[in-house]
């Protein structure tokens, strides 16, 4: 799967769309289409590794089309923890989220088309 993004559609059949870098146009082309999904809201799961033999994937916020890179916020090492009582506190101001970017070429994705139906 590296390297490629699978989009999942029932209607119209399944896409992929391929990051090979011995095929500039094709990356140009599959880079346009990928920004295109993540800015209509399309969830765009990349695969960031592998836990147990099972894929682990996180969504993509962003796609940077110059650099070919997927933007993840958060990190895999990132764990959220949940404290035994829960107590008001005051408002706390927003943390600045890390960010993740993985090479298109390298990490493969998946995506479901909006006629995917569901």
């Amino acid at each position: 799967m590296s390297g490629a993004v699978h989009i999942l559609n029932v209607g119209a059949g399944d896409t992929t769309l391929s990051f090979d870098p011995k095929n500039p146009k094709e990356c140009e082309r599959a880079a346009g289409i990928v920004t295109d999904m993540i800015r209509r809201g399309y969830a765009l799961l990349v695969e960031v590794g592998t836990k147990g033999g099972k894929p682990i994937f996180q969504r993509a916020e962003a796609f940077d089309p110059k650099t070919h890179e997927y933007i993840i916020a958060g990190g895999p090492d990132e764990t959220i923890t949940i404290g035994e009582e829960e107590t008001p506190e005051k408002p706390r101001k927003p943390r600045k989220k890390k960010q993740q970017r993985l090479a298109a070429g390298k990490h493969g994705a998946v995506s479901v088309g909006r006629t995917a139906g569901g």
